[in-house]
């Protein structure tokens, strides 16, 4: 099985997750927002710092910093689906100084492969607001 497989597989399980907890309309209609913003931010601030950034929102106030949470939490676990991360923290892993930058750009990949499905997915499963 291709690691693009299993990321969409794994993605699909995750938002589908979401579509079932999420009793509450509006939590789905943020996740999902943010799954769509998800790519752009990949590509204009890159892996680090769109891994920092998540990390600072989660520890915010209210609901937002749920999904921010949540977001996170689900881009490790696909790290962690295909073998790429161990016990440590994706957002040690990323920003740890040994890491190459060949193994940077291929983390980055991976991240981006992540994203577009995981707003794919978000945008089919989940409801949008004013739904």
């Amino acid at each position: 099985m291709t690691i693009e497989r299993r990321i969409a597989g794994r993605a699909k399980e995750l938002v589908s997750v979401k579509a079932e907890t999420n009793a509450k309309h509006e939590a789905e209609s943020k996740y999902r927002a943010l799954c769509e913003s998800f790519p752009i931010l990949m590509r204009s601030a890159g892996l680090a710092q769109t891994v920092a950034f998540l990390r600072a929102k989660e520890k915010g106030e209210g609901a937002r910093a749920n999904e921010y949470a949540a977001l996170y939490g689900d881009l490790e676990k696909q790290f962690r689906n295909i073998g790429f991360l161990g016990d440590e923290a994706l957002s040690e892993r990323v920003a740890d100084a040994k890491l190459s930058q060949a193994d940077y750009r291929l983390y980055s990949e991976i991240a981006m492969k992540a994203a577009l499905w995981h707003k794919r997915l978000a945008q089919a499963l989940l409801r949008k607001k004013g739904d």
